[in-house]
């Protein structure tokens, strides 16, 4: 079967007669994934929001397609699986523009769109992709994980694979419920403060009223 890259590429070739060749002159394209909700550690079972990003490191870049492959990190659903997302590039009218996820099991996913009529990369990141990770599964274990990207495709304006292209993965912690005791003592030692503070307020505003 026909990986959702090679799909693209054979379909293009079919409907325009054109060879899918490395354009050198291209300039290279960076995917970049980001965790956008939590911010910072991911509480068991609570789910997490990501989002993928495209940039071109120098200059404007016009693309037409763009295919990736993403999985979260750990074995088995040990770092969570992806539940859903949506794309954004080429969302409406795209001849590719496809729900994502559109194919896999959540722990590997894969995304594709195309449009004749393209879309502008700069320098700064243009978001793609966003997709929800749940970590409620029995399979989840507490640790750090990577969020990774594979499969990289990015087509050019004369639909051509650009070269090269990278990605930067999201590093992410997924982290147990405080145990009650520990709530416990972090509510007692808030109240010990809170008290002490209005102490001390207390006992300048009495000396101040002798004075």
């Amino acid at each position: 079967m026909l990986s959702s890259k090679k799909l693209l590429a054979a379909v293009m070739v079919s409907l325009l007669g054109a060879s899918f060749t490395l354009n050198a002159a291209d300039a290279g394209i960076i995917f970049r994934v980001t965790q956008t909700s939590p911010v910072g550690t991911i509480t068991l079972p609570q789910p997490a929001t990501f989002a993928v990003t495209l940039e071109s490191d120098s200059g404007s870049q016009v693309i037409t397609g763009v295919d990736f492959t993403v999985k979260p990190g750990g074995t088995a659903g040990q770092g969570g699986i992806i539940t859903g997302g949506t794309n954004l590039l080429f969302a409406q009218g795209g001849f590719f523009g496809s729900d994502f996820p559109p194919q896999g099991t959540g722990l590997s996913v894969d995304y594709s769109t195309f449009s004749f009529t393209g879309a502008t990369l700069t320098s700064t990141p243009t978001q793609i992709a966003t997709f929800t990770l749940a970590t409620s599964g029995t399979a989840v274990v507490a640790g750090t994980y990577s969020m990774a990207l594979s499969g990289l495709v990015v087509l050019d304006q004369a639909f051509g694979e650009i070269s090269p292209v990278s990605a930067v993965p999201a590093t992410y912690t997924v982290a147990p419920v405080p145990e009650p005791s520990t709530l416990v003592m972090a509510g007692l030692a808030c109240g010990v403060g809170l008290f002490k503070l209005r102490r001390g307020r207390g006992q300048r505003a009495t000396s101040g009223s002798r004075s």
